[in-house]
């Protein structure tokens, strides 16, 4: 006797991202899996006797979103005690450090995590007198990542004074006039974070932080991740959420790498630690950070910044970003990524970073090098000729190999990245929250390429999209902001946070943007088979909107949430 479904939902309008025109109005479930799509009539008649059903209202019912980048451990952290300050304002920041140093003990640290110039009103850094007026006995550090401000206390802690030599790579920024230290630390926050001390957390902490992220992320409709930062312990506290049953984000993870000496033994333990199916999780990616970031003016690009107002305060002559890695070291991660069987990919948002990365990735696929690499080749003889060997019997082309931000790319770079069959991990939420400042300091050519989703459509490019999702549970106060529906409306309208519209010539249609977080999405990671579109046999993940996110007003869009989200069959908000 055939098997009845678990669960019908009927009377609705299931868009299953296939195609646009494929649109159902029931769906049975059995076992996780899509047992059934068609009219309400077909699908209500395989109902048995011990059939769930419910009534979709007409609602919209989409594919269960995947967000291709986020931090979903550190975030589930980040807020598990107390809620994190995020200012909006140098006012409010001064306030909010002044009422701190009120009950603390002098001493303690003043820390702010991820605190980006370009989101604040003032679109600056608190100066070292403003922090020092207001907490004269406590250190204080304002962190951009790339760069941060810190106050007298400080960097009376750090050992730094006008006399102190710099660190490698790392810079004192001194005002131009008088010569005197700013307080403007730049690529020195890791070892502020050493002095500061981020404290200890165990493997419940995790998995406490990574329930209260995952409740929030059902409520906008997201069912599945890509962690982009993933540790032994974040690992180990999956593994044990998944035997609790309490796993309700099908969670993709990437092992961060720096060091080409340890990569693979790194990379080889992280796969030996996971012990979950893999429609469940799994380790895909081996990533490198090749350059700075674009809120603090860090990210690697052809042209110079021009930061006349001080935005960033990094006033070096004809600065261009950071570099982290040059294509010589570029090639043996890519290699490591090769031998160890994932996809290789790269922090890389400025446009000459990504010029080094692509050349890189050629190089590979070509075994053609410059004369850099010759050099470097002739060093290293023995494991480039295994390099060789790896490159002649395969091609990178059909391994999904990736680039993480990508936020400049003109038409000959995209014709780059499309001919390598490389994937675009990009985040509209930087194009929405930053794009009105960043065009104050990026010339018109280089912002004509900023994020440009029509040519991604256009030109068939695989991209998806993500958030960077970093600090806070706040899905639009958050650093930075996860709300896939903002991300959508930005995709579709090019409206920034200010009702600025930048690029309009790059609006794409509601079908092709939500295509970026489904159908797209699940290629990134070789998943096409099992989500990402709604299909008989496929996993039942799925989203019923709050609106009809293919007709209402566009300005509606913002205001999307999931009334009912769905994972394997069960409904989980």
């Amino acid at each position: 006797m055939k098997e009845k479904p678990s669960t019908i939902y009927y009377n609705g309008n299931i868009h299953t991202m296939v195609d646009k025109k494929d649109v159902y109005g029931a769906m049975a479930i059995l076992n996780g899996k899509i047992m059934a799509l068609g009219t309400d009539d077909e699908v209500i008649s395989l109902k048995g006797k011990n059939t769930i059903v419910y009534d979709l209202k007409n609602h919209v019912v989409v594919p269960g979103l995947i967000e291709t980048h986020t931090h979903i451990f550190r975030v589930g952290l980040s807020e598990l005690h107390e809620e994190k300050f995020i200012p909006t304002s140098v006012k409010e920041l001064l306030e909010y450090i002044k009422g701190k140093a009120k009950v603390i003990k002098p001493g303690e640290w003043i820390y702010f995590h991820n605190t980006y110039p370009t989101r604040i009103k003032e679109y600056r850094f608190p100066t070292l007198k403003e922090l020092d007026d207001v907490a004269p006995n406590n250190p204080v550090y304002v962190d951009g990542a790339y760069a941060g401000q810190a106050n007298s206390y400080a960097l009376r802690i750090l050992n730094i004074d006008e006399n102190t030599p710099e660190p490698n790579d790392s810079k004192f920024i001194r005002d131009k006039q008088s010569g005197k230290l700013t307080g403007l630390l730049f690529r020195y926050s890791h070892i502020v974070r050493k002095a500061f001390g981020s404290g200890n957390h165990n493997i419940e902490d995790i998995k406490q932080g990574f329930l209260n992220i995952q409740a929030n992320y059902h409520k906008l409709g997201i069912t599945s991740v890509i962690d982009a930062m993933s540790s032994e312990d974040d690992i180990k506290a999956l593994n044990e959420l998944y035997e609790e049953g309490k796993l309700g984000l099908r969670t993709i993870l990437t092992g961060l790498v720096s060091s080409v000496d340890s990569a693979e033994e790194n990379l080889e333990n992280l796969k030996t630690l996971l012990a979950i199916p893999p429609e469940w999780s799994k380790l895909c990616f081996c990533k490198v950070m090749v350059d700075g970031g674009i809120l603090t003016g860090t990210s690697y690009m052809r042209k110079p910044y021009d930061d006349k107002s001080g935005i960033f305060g990094i006033n070096f002559e004809d600065f261009r970003g950071i570099i982290q890695y040059n294509i010589s070291q570029l090639l043996e991660f890519i290699h490591i990524a090769f031998k160890t069987g994932l996809q290789m990919t790269a922090h890389c948002i400025g446009d000459a970073a990504i010029d080094v990365l692509l050349d890189a990735y050629e190089s590979y696929e070509s075994c053609q090098t410059g004369n850099n690499i010759n050099i470097y080749q002739k060093k290293n003889s023995i494991y480039h000729e295994e390099m060789n060997i790896y490159r002649k019997k395969n091609s990178i082309k059909n391994k999904r190999y990736s680039i993480i931000h990508c936020d400049f790319t003109d038409d000959y770079t995209l014709e780059r990245i499309k001919n390598l069959n490389l994937s675009v991990l990009f985040q509209p939420a930087w194009h929405y929250m930053d794009g009105d400042i960043l065009s104050k300091v990026l010339d018109s050519e280089t912002m004509e390429s900023f994020m440009p989703y029509k040519k991604f459509v256009d030109m068939n490019i695989s991209a998806s999209a993500g958030s960077d999702h970093m600090i806070k549970y706040d899905s639009m106060l958050s650093q930075n902001p996860y709300n896939p529906f903002i991300s959508l409306y930005n995709m579709v309208t090019r409206k920034t946070r200010l009702g600025t519209i930048i690029g309009s010539e790059n609006c794409i249609s509601r079908y092709d943007a939500l295509a970026m977080y489904t159908s797209k999405a699940s290629y990134i990671s070789f998943d096409e088979k099992n989500k990402g579109t709604l299909e008989v046999g496929k996993n039942a993940d799925f989203a019923v909107l709050s609106h009809d996110y293919f007709n209402c007003h566009e300005e509606e869009i913002k205001n999307i949430s999931s009334v009912i989200t769905v994972v394997d069959g069960n409904v989980v908000n």
